[in-house]
């Protein structure tokens, strides 16, 4: 049964998992001209706290209702000067009305992420198994429980990385990263241009520490760990990938190793010196090892900056592709008429996903030719995109400092016109501002 009901008796629901109304000025304005349409669904009044109503059912009446279905139609009522609107009264239990609240929003795309991730929390908090949500909602498993898991996310960095417009695909990605420390600093990146450098940092920052963690547990068995190396002699460094075939020096066990981890993800392997070196001599060698751990930092950023490049590009598609083919053709141009460019045609070959035989010498030609022509736009600009970049190009020299790249920098036009937005860290390697310029 329907019935007008005074607003001043209807309340906004406690538990509403959708906090902001957004605005409400074009609904107001037609509910004022045409009156509310639909009716809201409300309960009777209930205390957060208990969950329950009044004993007394003349104060009952006098606290009023609690909307469960029409938020917004009741704040934009409020703006449209009305003082009542038809209401149907239901008298659903807590539980169903959280589930009701979720639904409506869910099935409007009303709800943000984070306040998805809180209404199934909710729903769990209420006695609800993850299938039943799944079943209620008509969301899967995998997202019910992926939400759910981004409540593990600190709170407000949450909320304003929502504020910043975070995507589904951004949280996803998210999950990439194991440590919880880890995934809250780079969220704190969603929404800007150093999202995806910062997460690709963070996923090689654990990959290393893993690595670097068996690495010197190898290293740990006839080796002492020491800060400083001054009077040893250096035998050799070693990355945390080399732990798959790091194989003892010779003499372990008899002679003594000393080992110094180093801030770049590296350790140095060292020995009691044979003949004492003067103290020129050491302090020649500790700036050549500084030299050494900067060269590694810039060749880490440039490979991540070289990644992040690579991922954009192949991500584009071939209606992407079509609509810029003039920008296409141009860099067509430049890479043709640069005779330092050079295709390698099995990678082509490889990134159109063409299968090669060894046994057929005319595959290049007639394979690649049939694929450029079912998808001449995307085809093209991959092809382009390989001539122009490289894991090689970079902004230093083979003294760690700052050098013009002309080629790079056509690179980052080229992806730029596509919609490329550089990071901080690639912008300070272009321009000769980064921090490791100076060390």
């Amino acid at each position: 049964m329907i019935q007008n009901i005074a607003i001043s008796k209807l309340h906004p629901h406690y538990d509403n998992p959708r906090k902001d109304l957004g605005d409400l000025t074009e609904l107001a304005e037609s509910i004022k001209a045409n009156g509310i349409f639909q009716n809201l669904t409300v309960v009777p009044w209930f205390s957060k706290i208990t969950g329950v109503g009044c004993d007394d059912p003349k104060q009952q009446e006098e606290m009023g209702y609690t909307v469960v279905i029409g938020h917004r139609r009741l704040a934009a009522a409020k703006l449209a000067g009305l003082t009542e609107v038809p209401c149907a009264i239901s008298n659903m239990n807590m539980h169903d009305q959280i589930s009701t609240m979720l639904l409506e929003n869910m099935q409007r795309s009303d709800l943000t992420v984070y306040e998805q991730a809180q209404g199934f929390q909710m729903m769990l908090d209420l006695g609800d198994s993850v299938d039943e949500i799944s079943k209620r909602t008509g969301f899967s498993e995998t997202t019910v429980r992926r939400r759910v898991k981004l409540l593990e996310l600190d709170n407000d960095k949450f909320r304003e990385s929502v504020g910043r417009g975070a995507t589904l695909m951004d949280y996803l990605e998210l999950d990439k990263i194991q440590n919880n420390e880890l995934k809250n600093s780079v969220l704190d990146k969603i929404g800007t241009s150093n999202f995806k450098f910062e997460l690709q940092r963070a996923i090689d920052k654990e990959k290393n520490e893993h690595e670097m963690s068996l690495l010197i547990d190898q290293v740990k068995a006839f080796a002492s760990q020491i800060d400083n190396s001054t009077g040893l002699r250096w035998i050799g460094s070693y990355y945390g990938r080399d732990h798959k075939n790091f194989k003892k020096p010779d003499g372990a066990g008899s002679v003594k190793y000393y080992f110094v981890v180093s801030n770049y993800g590296y350790i140095t392997l060292y020995t009691e010196s044979e003949e004492k070196k003067d103290d020129a001599a050491n302090e020649q060698r500790e700036m050549q090892e500084k030299k050494k751990e900067v060269h590694a930092a810039l060749e880490e950023i440039t490979k991540r900056a070289y990644k992040l490049r690579h991922d954009f590009i192949f991500g584009i598609s071939s209606t992407s592709a079509k609509r810029k083919i003039s920008v296409i053709m141009e860099y067509s141009l430049r890479a043709m008429l640069n005779d330092c460019y050079s295709l390698d045609y099995e990678q082509l070959a490889e990134a159109l996903d063409i299968e090669i035989s060894e046994d057929d010498d005319e595959w290049t030609y007639e394979k690649i030719s049939n694929q450029l022509n079912s998808q001449l736009e995307r085809s093209t600009l991959i092809a382009i995109y390989m001539l122009l970049d490289s894991p090689s190009e970079h902004y230093y020299n083979w003294n760690n400092q700052h050098t013009d790249n002309e080629s790079l920098n056509t690179v980052y036009d080229f992806l730029e016109k596509f919609g490329y937005e550089m990071s901080d860290e690639e912008r300070m390697l272009r321009d000769g501002t980064h921090d490791l310029f100076a060390s």
